[in-house]
């Protein structure tokens, strides 16, 4: 099952690479405190680990934290995005975008279909989302 808890809602996760997780917060202007680098990257074991969650201690700007998405959509850099339970990783961590492959879902299924179908209601969402990000807009003007 997704996790939730009461109000608090999820946690959302962006994990990538550091050196484009860095320059997307720069760029955004999150606080650089923001960014976490797990020992497994350092080590280059997992050399894309690292990642940003919102809303944290040291990121409570939703809106910086879909501007640092939008960075990496609008430049096609490869991320995940996760949401997890505001208890930690123990307690759930679903990986909500990109889609796991259908192998994986057919077994969720099996195992648990009403999951199944939230994990897949929340794709839709996210991949609508995405999609409107990553839509040029309308050149905007008198920003300088």
């Amino acid at each position: 099952m997704i996790p939730t808890q009461g109000g608090s809602g999820l946690i959302w996760r962006i994990q990538a690479a550091p050196r484009d997780l860095a320059r997307g917060i720069a760029e955004c202007e999150l606080p650089a405190n923001c960014l976490v680098i797990p020992d497994a990257t350092w080590q280059g074991m997992v050399p894309d680990a690292a990642y940003v969650e919102c809303p944290t201690y040291f990121l409570e700007d939703k809106a910086g934290f879909v501007a640092l998405l939008a960075c990496f959509v609008v430049n096609s850099l490869r991320f995940r995005l996760y949401a997890r339970a505001p208890q930690g990783e123990a307690q759930g961590l679903l990986m909500a975008y990109p889609r796991l492959d259908d192998a994986t879902m057919d077994m969720l299924r099996h195992f648990d279909p009403r999951s199944a179908q939230q994990i897949n209601q929340l794709w839709l969402r996210l991949e609508a989302f995405l999609g409107r990000i990553a839509l040029p807009g309308p050149p905007e003007t008198g920003l300088l």
